[in-house]
């Protein structure tokens, strides 16, 4: 038996907050992407099946998939550029993984200094094969969190046009 989806089904979007960003309701996850097996044709195929469905934003983070995966779906990009102009890219950062990937991190820690913000963003966006994400999320709460610094690289980023919006990932509202 198969199932086959109504015609019109699509995802409905949502603005986040007055003067943010408009995101669909749903947002695809690409953590895991790594993992997968596609190759850049199939997910060239994928971005434009959740566009079909309406999903249109895409979560992302710096440390996903051992740091790949930014760049697995920016070869998709690279490969159909007018994607770009579809889709909402969202990335987090502010998390150092100790992985052959990253040879120069020594241990396991949160990092949110401005340097470090400044300095993911700009990897993403190379990996990401874009001039800007739409959304960046500080991805957990950093109990040394300098919040003065963290806020003169967000204004860095948004007068370079490098981010549109920014936020936070995995806190509660108390923090």
């Amino acid at each position: 038996m198969t199932h086959s989806l109504p015609a019109d089904l699509k995802c409905p979007r949502i603005a986040t907050c007055t003067q943010g960003p408009e995101l669909s309701r749903i947002v695809a996850g690409m953590w895991r992407m790594t993992e997968w097996g596609m190759a850049v044709g199939q997910r060239v195929q994928f971005i434009e099946q959740c566009l079909e469905l309406g999903v249109t934003s895409f979560d992302h983070a710096d440390i996903y998939g051992d740091y790949g995966v930014e760049s697995l779906f920016g070869d998709a990009l690279r490969l159909q550029p007018s994607l770009r102009d579809r889709i909402e890219l969202i990335s987090k950062c502010g998390i150092k993984l100790v992985t052959p990937a990253r040879p120069q991190h020594a241990i396991q820690h949160y990092d949110t200094s401005g340097a470090h913000i400044v300095s993911s963003v700009e990897q993403s966006l190379r990996h990401l094969g874009t001039d800007h994400l739409d959304v960046l999320l500080i991805h957990r709460p950093d109990p040394l969190m300098d919040f003065d610094d963290i806020a003169h690289a967000f204004e860095l980023l948004r007068q370079a046009g490098k981010v549109r919006h920014f936020g936070v990932s995995n806190f509660s509202r108390h923090q």
